[in-house]
């Protein structure tokens, strides 16, 4: 009997690697996707997959990989994952919420409509279910605090596909004041009150066109105070029954960690940094108890074009240590969200001897490429 259905296996980077790792432990899996990702498989690895839209009928415990299959994990009752991770992954003032109930230092939040006037005068303002971006507005763009206006942008971004994979028409807004400091993203893998951190990755954030994008990863050395924040939070939403991963997306603001976002499942957009590790399989090492490894100040540039239209052409001039990864092709349409991993041209990976150079060649590399698009 398989020990475990992982569902939502295009987040996979190599099923056949996942498979051999997970088979020499010992280890049955049952994997699964939707028929929309599944055609983002390799034909040749599909074989090893389930191609449904639902959980496949079994008593065993259900590890999602991404949003669709949060949703059908929510739906379903799966008794591996706690209720409060899987509210906490599709209400960021949930989350906020019970973190303070748990006595853990906690971002507060509130839905707009309890906002006294006059509002905040620097302030970020996000559907509460999102994600990847969608539904995110600031001051900066917005300007002061109005709240149909607000409301309006928010809901406005809230595309029909994220909807879709939220199994939700829920468009309440939450508002938070605007948080200096320095952004990470962490995943972990939480098995019956044993907490394993993954990875733990700074993450640079622009503003392109008045969206958050998160321009480039970086990895650092595990920090005993950040893994605490974390080992809290996880305490928060997980219980000694629960087999999950789980991403948290927070800042270090004076001093102090912040969990901005959360969802029970691995974060997306990473493979060509993983590649890059040489690490042969994420998921599947977590899954039998070996941790992945990344040098620290090794580094993902996310190159993305500013306008949406017809990519007509892609122009390099990187140096030899820099390992790029194309996303698109020449006649490709980019459209959609731009925050989204999936808005990607191209990703390059290289190692930095420190942060500092780490953000520097990132930000030389923007000028390395060339992207033509025609509208």
């Amino acid at each position: 009997m398989a020990k475990y259905v992982v569902a939502g296996a295009s987040s996979i980077e190599d099923i056949q690697c996942f498979l051999d790792v997970t088979r020499q432990a010992g280890m049955a899996i049952l994997l699964v996707e939707n028929a929309a990702m599944w055609q983002r498989i390799p034909a040749c690895h599909r074989k090893w997959v389930i191609c449904s839209d639902e959980i496949p009928c079994t008593k065993i415990p259900m590890i999602p990989l991404n949003e669709f299959w949060v949703t059908r994990a929510i739906q379903s009752g799966t008794t591996n994952i706690s209720l409060h991770a899987l509210r906490a992954s599709r209400s960021k003032h949930y989350l906020s919420e019970r973190l303070s109930q748990c006595g853990v230092h906690a971002l507060p939040r509130c839905y707009i409509e309890d906002v006294c006037a006059p509002g905040p005068e620097r302030y970020l303002a996000r559907l509460d279910a999102g994600y990847s971006g969608y539904g995110i507005v600031r001051h900066v763009e917005v300007g002061r605090f109005d709240p149909q206006v607000i409301r309006r942008a928010v809901q406005d971004d809230a595309s029909a596909t994220m909807r879709a994979v939220l199994g939700e028409d829920d468009t309440r807004v939450v508002v938070e004041d605007w948080l200096e400091g320095e952004e990470y993203s962490a995943d972990v893998f939480v098995n019956h009150g044993q907490v394993e951190v993954l990875r733990l990755f700074r993450k640079i954030i622009v503003w392109i066109n008045g969206k958050p994008v998160c321009d480039s990863y970086v990895a650092v050395a595990s920090d005993a105070t950040l893994c605490a924040a974390i080992y809290d939070w996880c305490a928060a939403l997980f219980s000694v029954r629960c087999i999950s991963f789980g991403q948290f997306d927070f800042i270090v603001s004076a001093g102090q960690a912040v969990v901005v976002d959360f969802s029970c499942r691995i974060g997306g957009g990473l493979n060509a940094i993983k590649q890059f590790a040489g690490i042969p399989s994420y998921v599947g090492m977590a899954l039998v108890g070996c941790m992945p490894y990344f040098a620290p100040f090794t580094v993902q540039k996310n190159l993305v074009a500013r306008r949406s239209g017809r990519l007509t052409n892609i122009e390099w001039s990187v140096s030899g240590n820099c390992q790029i990864i194309g996303r698109k092709q020449i006649g490709d349409l980019l459209s959609g969200n731009i925050s989204s991993s999936s808005a990607r041209v191209a990703e390059i990976c290289f190692i930095a001897d420190d942060m500092k150079e780490a953000i520097a060649v990132a930000s030389e590399l923007e000028n390395m490429v060339k992207i033509d698009v025609h509208e």
